[in-house]
């Protein structure tokens, strides 16, 4: 119990009550938020800061996913080769193209081809409607940072509240590398004019499946 607690207590005890019970928050203190309060957190800000969020079973936004991608001229689909989900998704789709399978190092050779890529996320962040992507057991952040269209894949569960959660998952032994996305890429550098795409993906989408589809 810290500090603040003990006195929430011992001005409950003084006004006649015995203070919080084991567990339930200090006075004046807000609940901890249910897996749906967090979700619709996050989507609120995820939206707010340019993304575009597909929920649902996938058979029902495989269809959306498709059209999204035609609508920004995406022809070139890759996934990290050790991504089940990201594989099963991007393969779902070529039939919805013209999509064709390409790898992230063809993508990173250079090409003609607009591309979409996809990746399984480690946690999203409901306060700031951040995906977080990390490089633990070498997994590649390559899907984020090379690709046009950046197509996230994240399950429901992952959603933690704020910042310091997603962190402390981590534990004592944080990944060399972690990509924070909070929607597409933006820099106001060149002359204060907005630009969206100048350093990272011009479009950042989530899709946000059920606990059970990305375990």
């Amino acid at each position: 119990m810290n500090e603040r607690e003990a006195l929430f207590r011992r001005l409950a005890a003084a006004c006649g009550s015995h203070g919080a019970a084991a567990g339930e928050p200090p006075p004046g203190e807000a609940p901890p938020a249910t897996e749906g309060d967090r979700v619709a957190r996050f989507a609120e800000a995820f939206s707010a800061a340019g993304g575009f969020l597909l929920r649902g079973p996938v058979e029902a936004i495989l269809s959306d996913l498709g059209e999204m991608l035609r609508a920004e001229g995406v022809t070139a689909l890759f996934f990290p080769e050790d991504d089940a989900a990201a594989r099963e998704f991007a393969m779902a789709l070529v039939p919805f193209g013209p999509f064709t399978l390409t790898t992230g190092t063809e993508v990173r050779g250079g090409g003609a081809a607009v591309t979409a890529g996809f990746r399984t996320a480690e946690a999203a962040i409901a306060e700031t409607g951040t995906i977080v992507e990390t490089s633990a057991g070498g997994k590649t952040l390559l899907p984020g940072m090379i690709a046009d269209v950046h197509v996230s894949i994240l399950s429901a569960a992952s959603v933690v509240a704020r910042m310091e959660e997603a962190l402390a998952a981590f534990g004592a032994d944080p990944p060399r590398n972690i990509s924070f996305l909070s929607g597409p890429s933006k820099t106001g550098d060149i002359e204060q004019t907005l630009t969206v795409g100048a350093h990272g993906p011009k479009k950042a989408i989530a899709l946000l499946l059920p606990p059970e589809r990305t375990e």
